[in-house]
Parts: C-alpha cells; sequence; structure tokens
C-alpha cells in the first residue's frame, strides 16, 4: 500500500482527480431531461476528453514503460474504456442469438411470406456486404487513419489461416467456448441461432403449442437484453472520453485534420453508395425512374436525417412507401420493419468496414485480400443480429473488430463525430428498406404503378402514429 501511494505524483492526482469528476458529471447528467441529451452528452464528452489529453499531452509516467517506448501518464485512465468495451463485447452473443432466432422465425408458415421474407433479407444482406465494400474502398484509398499515430508497434502480426479453417470456423464447436471468445467467433454463434430458428419453424408447422413456451421466453429475453443494451449505451459517454482523451493526447493538432478527413470520406462513402448502389437497383432492376423515386421517398429520408432513427422513421418510410412509391401494405408492413432489425447498410456494412480499416491504419496493422474478405462476410453475417438496437453501429464495429482481432479503441479514434457521421447513416438505412421494398413488391406484382407514376403525391400525415 505505502508502495503504491509513493508511485502516485502529483500530475496522477490530478488525473485522476478530473477523470473522477469527469465520470460523476457525465453520470448526472444521464438524469437531466433535455432534448437529444444524448448528443449532447456525447459532443461534452469530447470536449472534456480533448481538454484533458492535450493538458497531458507528452507527460510521460516513469512508472510505466515498455521496451518500445515511454507510456504516456494519460493511459492510466484507459481501464475506464475498456470496462465499456468489455460490456459491448459481453452482449454481442445472446444479442446475436436471440434477434437471430426472431427474424427467422417472423418468417411464419405460409409459403409466399417465405418468399417475400427471404427476398428481404437476401437484398438487405447483399446491399450490406456491397456496402462494406464499399466503406473498405473508400478507406483504403484514401489510407484513412493513418494520420492516428496510435502506437508504434514492432509486431502485430496475427496467425494466417487458410480457406478452410476460416470455413470451419463459421460453424459452432462448443456454443459455451464460442460465446466467451467475445465476438471473434460470432459467425459460429450465428450458425447455431439460424439452426435453432429453422427447428423451431419446423416443430412448430407440427407441434404450435410446443414452441410457444420457447419463443414467449425468447420474446420476453429479446426485451432483457434490449434494455441492458440501452443501459451500455446510455454510458457511452463515460466509455468513450478516455479513448478521446488519449487520442488527442498523442495526435495533438492532427486531431481535428483527421475528423475532418473522416467526415469527408464517409459522406462521399454513403453518396456513392446511394447513387450507385441504390438507385441503381431502382433503373436496373426495378426499371423505375430513379429520381421520381427519390422524390417519392424524399419525406422518409428527411426525417431519418434528422431524427438519427430507423425505428422512429417507420411510420414515415411505410407511408411513403404505400401512398407515394405504390408498394402494397403488406410487403411496406412486412419489409419496412425487417430492414430496420438486420442488414442496415450503412451501419452494418459501410461504417464496420471503414472503421476496420481506420482502426488497422492507425495501428501499423497489415490486411490482406482474405481479411478484406472476411470484412464484407462478417459485417453481412453479423448485421442480421445486430440491427435494431441503440447503438447499432458501434455494435456493428465491435463484433467486426473483434472477429478480425483488431483493437477495439479504433471505435472510439472516430466516435467523437459520430452524432453528425449518424445522420448520414441513418438516411442511407431507410434508403435501402424503401428500395429492397420495391424491388420485392416489382417482383411479386404488388407494385402500382399508378400510384408511382403520379405527379401528385398525398401529404404524408403521421402525426397520430
Amino acid at each position: 500500500m505505502l508502495s503504491f501511494i509513493g508511485d502516485i505524483n502529483i500530475l496522477t492526482i490530478i488525473l485522476y482527480s478530473i477523470t473522477i469528476l469527469t465520470v460523476i458529471f457525465l453520470f448526472l447528467l444521464t438524469k437531466v431531461k433535455i432534448k437529444n441529451n444524448f448528443t449532447k452528452r456525447v459532443l461534452i464528452a469530447l470536449g472534456i476528453g480533448a481538454v484533458i489529453g492535450l493538458l497531458f499531452a507528452g507527460i510521460e509516467n516513469p512508472k510505466l514503460t515498455t521496451t518500445e517506448k515511454t507510456v504516456l501518464l494519460i493511459e492510466l485512465i484507459r481501464p475506464i474504456g475498456n470496462i465499456y468495451l468489455g460490456l459491448l463485447r459481453t452482449i454481442i452473443g445472446p444479442l446475436v442469438i436471440i434477434s437471430i432466432i426472431k427474424s427467422f422465425t417472423s418468417l411464419g408458415n405460409e409459403n409466399k411470406l417465405s418468399r417475400i421474407g427471404i427476398k428481404a433479407i437476401a437484398g438487405l444482406l447483399i446491399t450490406t456486404g456491397i456496402g462494406a465494400t464499399v466503406g473498405i474502398i473508400f478507406a483504403s484509398v484514401t489510407n484513412l487513419g493513418s494520420g492516428f499515430a496510435i502506437e508504434n508497434l514492432a509486431d502485430r502480426s496475427r496467425p494466417v489461416k487458410n480457406l478452410f479453417e476460416v470455413i470451419q470456423s463459421w460453424f459452432p464447436d462448443n456454443l459455451i467456448a464460442d460465446l466467451n471468445t467475445g465476438g471473434s467467433r460470432i459467425i459460429a454463434v450465428a450458425v447455431f441461432a439460424i439452426f435453432i430458428a429453422i427447428a423451431i419453424i419446423k416443430e412448430g408447422k407440427k407441434h404450435p403449442e410446443r414452441i410457444k413456451p420457447f419463443m414467449d421466453l425468447v420474446e420476453s429475453t429479446n426485451f432483457i437484453i434490449l434494455r441492458f443494451m440501452r443501459l451500455i449505451i446510455n454510458f457511452t459517454p463515460i466509455g468513450i472520453f478516455p479513448f478521446i482523451a488519449i487520442a488527442f493526447a498523442k495526435n495533438a493538432n492532427d486531431s481535428i485534420v483527421q475528423y475532418a478527413i473522416y467526415l469527408v470520406v464517409i459522406y462521399l462513402a454513403l453518396i456513392f453508395h446511394f447513387v450507385v448502389v441504390h438507385l441503381g437497383l431502382i433503373t436496373f432492376g426495378a426499371k423505375l425512374n430513379p429520381i421520381r423515386f427519390v422524390k417519392k421517398i424524399f419525406p422518409a429520408q428527411v426525417v431519418a436525417f434528422t431524427t438519427q432513427s430507423s425505428y422512429g422513421t417507420l411510420p414515415v418510410t411505410i407511408k411513403s412507401l404505400t401512398n407515394r412509391v405504390g408498394v402494397s401494405d403488406r410487403i411496406a408492413a412486412f419489409v419496412a420493419p425487417i430492414g430496420a432489425t438486420m442488414g442496415m447498410n450503412a451501419c452494418g456494412g459501410i461504417y464496420p468496414a471503414m472503421v476496420s480499416i481506420i482502426t488497422a491504419n492507425a495501428f501499423g496493422i497489415n490486411l490482406s485480400w482474405f481479411d478484406y474478405i472476411l470484412i464484407i462476410l462478417v459485417s453481412a453475417f453479423a448485421s442480421i443480429g445486430i440491427a435494431g438496437v441503440p447503438g447499432t453501429a458501434i455494435i456493428a464495429a465491435t463484433v467486426v473488430l473483434t472477429y478480425l482481432g483488431l483493437p477495439l479503441e479504433g471505435i472510439a479514434l472516430v466516435y467523437a463525430v459520430d452524432s453528425l457521421v449518424d445522420m448520414g447513416r441513418t438516411a442511407l438505412n431507410v434508403t435501402g428498406v424503401t428500395v429492397i421494398s420495391t424491388l420485392v413488391a416489382k417482383s411479386e406484382g404488388e407494385l402500382d404503378l399508378d400510384t408511382f407514376n403520379a405527379d401528385q403525391t398525398e401529404v404524408l400525415d403521421v402525426t397520430h402514429e
């Protein structure tokens, strides 16, 4: 105990004191009822973290050294952020299992309903995979993240697996062991959940009374997990402020420039995906006028951009599809909610892919072409079980980084401006849902072309929903 006290100098005491006061302050802010409380708390955490980082920039801790470099004093507050990241990893497995079971069993027993669901899920997952590809390309071409000089490590190599070893890792071996990996075996966990869902569907056709207690348990568990997720995400400002402080301490004047570059690149990627992928599918897949389509779904895009909530935008999304695009009520009401719970093109595809590249570049880790393929597959596959909950983009990035063995601190590097990015991400997510809904409706002969081609469109009124 005396030795511990002797190791603490005056700067350490100051850092600890500021950190404790910051945590208490950010916690008390959670009790304040103001509009956009979460966004404001994140911005406040960014500001405090930046100030602390700049104050302690370059100050070395003589008690914490490595063979490669002296560790900065600011590193002492990293455990606070690590606790937050650990809680995120803890919930990934249960969240994926419950979400996949709910998603697949919701397809029902009717053939047409299943066909519509399969088309919707396939379309959402494929466009999410394409989104991950877009994210990789834009981040790699611009060498995004290299400006964050986080660590100069001599060896960050990871074991290289051959193709068949990777495929084998996609299938469950020991569920408890797979859950204990913190997300690195997430595909195996997802495959297990899919098999369980298939078994439930088959058993439900013959003996529906047998599966009802289990499905009631799944429903209750889902509510509990979502509540747990909200608790974790609610403490995001406390969890990320240490990483913001560390990033500013190590990058100082370069941080603002790096954030600006990141914002420009990710919005270019979002616009590219919207123009090339979404409008391309409408033009060549549905054979509809893309300009007219954009005008029809514009109300949903605006609401998504301003509210940053796919769930909150659902009433507007469905009404835009039915009253303006001409999608049938049945398909709009079925596909739109699915799109709000899986396969989000931006949150599940572009964002985690870009964060992976940023993290690799920042930490000096070389990625192979096989790693790029894994980013695409994991992003698309994992999006089945992570979308539709608070902090979707964070969970998506956590899953992908963990699976690839990349440092989770990479999330904190760009989270400081996440509220600005989330506006564009949500708008693209909702656009993707309207595109897939339109494609499914067209393929099922349930798209009213007269409504789509009408110049006068009904004014949306969702005030009572």
